[in-house]
């Protein structure tokens, strides 16, 4: 998409040929949100919403921690004169501001062993701090919101809820998911189609490329590495566990999922919402803003997938010490049995012994 983008920006640029204005910043992002709507099943999201603890842990480390450390280094690289693009700052905030995602998710952690079930519930929306050029008119983002996005989830929702068996058959022969991928390939085409036409990747320089992967790839091993910890907690081996500690520990199989959503970020919602919250910029820079976005995305699947069979690995490991001490703790109760039945089989035996 981004070479078909270099090719051809007249096709796809806003106001372009095909007026991608309507066509796809309206109609791309309606279907995405419609389709979401359509394949977000109720009694999924009220079995999951139900586990409060973990959702807590993924919504803080996605929406506070993540947004508050990049903050800090985005403040110190501009305090320090990096000589990095000013809306590449912008361009990583609003990438660190997006939830997380499902759809990866789901499969990495279902890969890797992990409970796939607790990675739905945490998709929420985007919320900018402000446009790329100046305070943005939030009537119109409301209503914009409203009309590509709120309204396509609640009418997929309905649709569901009054004919769920025609919907799951519908979703499997037509695959909603290949449409929905389509429908985000072409918001990616016209954003980058945008910032060819307008020469926007033309000031960007080697060092804000090097900026953005470097960037990108660290927030993400940090994400999953503090998620981890947080989930697992340890304690010295030497120290004494507290009773909180072992109840706030969660099991491996829900560490996975909850590393995956506290350090991933969404690129199906992210671009169209850059696209509506930000249609008042120049459409070249919506393509910039974009970009840390789409290479956080790529580095997530890369190191995701990587991380799959080692954390596999250490799921079954978890699963085979719980064997090991299930086995050492029945041979202890069986060893405690056999010992609280000798003493009342003995005295009848001397009882016996002493009348003959």
């Amino acid at each position: 998409m981004i070479g078909l983008a270099w090719a051809f920006p007249q096709v796809g640029k806003s106001y372009g040929d095909i007026d991608a204005q309507y066509t796809i910043k309206w109609g791309a992002v309606i279907v995405i949100f419609l389709l979401s709507g359509l394949g977000l099943e109720v009694r999924v999201m009220l079995q999951t919403i139900v586990r409060w603890r973990l959702h807590l842990v993924v919504q803080v480390i996605n929406f506070l921690v993540m947004p508050f450390i990049g903050w800090g280094l985005v403040r110190f690289l501009a305090a320090v004169h990096s000589h990095i693009d000013p809306v590449v700052y912008q361009g990583w905030m609003i990438a660190l501001s997006t939830s997380t995602t499902v759809s990866s998710n789901s499969v990495m952690t279902r890969n890797a062993g992990g409970n796939d079930g607790a990675v739905f519930g945490d998709d929420h929306v985007l919320f900018p701090p402000g446009s790329a050029r100046g305070t943005p008119n939030y009537v119109d983002i409301l209503k914009n919101l409203g009309l590509t996005v709120l309204l396509p989830l609640v009418v997929g929702q309905v649709i569901r809820f009054l004919f769920p068996k025609t919907i799951k058959y519908l979703a499997a022969k037509l695959r909603f998911s290949i449409i929905n991928s389509l429908a985000l390939l072409t918001m990616v085409w016209s954003v980058f189609c945008d910032g060819v036409a307008t020469n926007a990747f033309n000031k960007m320089t080697g060092v804000d490329i090097v900026a953005i992967i470097g960037f990108d790839m660290f927030m993400y091993c940090f994400g999953c590495c503090l998620t981890i910890f947080v989930a697992r907690l340890p304690w010295p081996s030497n120290l004494k566990e507290p009773k909180w500690v072992r109840r706030w520990r969660f099991s491996r199989e829900d560490a996975v999922a909850m590393m995956y959503c506290g350090a991933t970020k969404t690129v199906s919602m992210g671009i169209p919402l850059i696209n509506v919250l930000y249609a008042q910029s120049s459409y070249g820079v919506v393509g910039v803003l974009s970009l840390p976005l789409l290479m956080y995305h790529i580095s997530q699947l890369f190191i995701g997938n990587f991380q799959v069979q080692i954390l596999k690995k250490w799921i079954q490991r978890g699963i085979e010490q719980d064997k090991l001490k299930n086995a050492e703790m029945k041979e202890d109760n069986a060893s405690l049995q056999s010992q609280e039945t000798l003493p009342s089989t003995n005295p009848p035996m001397r009882t016996t012994h002493q009348s003959a």
